[in-house]
């Protein structure tokens, strides 16, 4: 394993557990607070499940797109997988929704690459949005569009992994997935917000 492909891994694993310490941490107090009650009220039991089922859903979502495929059988478990990751991450504030134009038919490879890209989009939508998917059986090629009243701007960079701070982890993975299928990435603005293009090199 090269230098380059351990700082990654470093910068990964900071990510993961920036992402989950706080979840953790939600579920341990409520538990503590149960037992210092000598029971459980209906307010705390429900803080404590939705805070367990945040959790859950963003191990779901980390092992499918960054782990092994076995999760990822169809585009309905993608789907699953993705949305329920949403979730997580909403609030009062921000809300998602998704637009899945994609056939039943794609291959199996293209489950990560819509999850990675879907996670890139939903970072960069800091008040929420909509997120739309494209992929069509046959023409070896995805997009994934991220439309909102706040878009950021498109957080793929040429940095190399060596250098990738964690919040940007999601995006090299995605173009080091991308480069082992030799499939390229394209990012453009539009008046929505901006698209991802990834597609087979000819």
């Amino acid at each position: 394993m090269s230098n380059k492909d351990v700082a990654f891994f470093k910068s990964a694993l900071t990510r993961f557990s920036h992402d989950l310490a706080g979840v953790i941490g939600a579920v341990s107090s409520s538990l503590e607070l149960l037992s210092e009650l000598g029971g459980a009220d209906a307010e705390t039991l429900e803080l404590a499940r939705d805070n367990a089922v945040t959790l859950m859903g963003r191990l779901r979502f980390f092992r499918a797109a960054f782990g092994n495929e076995g999760p990822l059988s169809d585009i309905a478990s993608t789907r699953r997988v993705f949305e329920e990751y949403l979730k997580t991450v909403e609030n009062k504030a921000v809300r998602f929704s998704c637009e899945w134009q994609t056939d039943d038919e794609v291959p199996l490879f293209y489950f990560r690459l819509l999850l990675l890209a879907g996670q890139v989009a939903a970072e960069s939508l800091t008040r929420g949005g909509k997120i739309t998917f494209t992929a069509r059986a046959g023409d070896r090629k995805i997009t994934v569009a991220a439309a909102g009243a706040v878009v950021a701007d498109v957080p793929v960079s040429d940095e190399s992994a060596a250098d990738v701070p964690p919040k940007a982890v999601p995006s090299v993975f995605l173009r080091e997935c991308l480069a082992e299928r030799n499939w390229g990435l394209d990012a453009a603005r539009d008046e929505n917000g901006w698209v991802l293009t990834m597609a087979e090199r000819r």
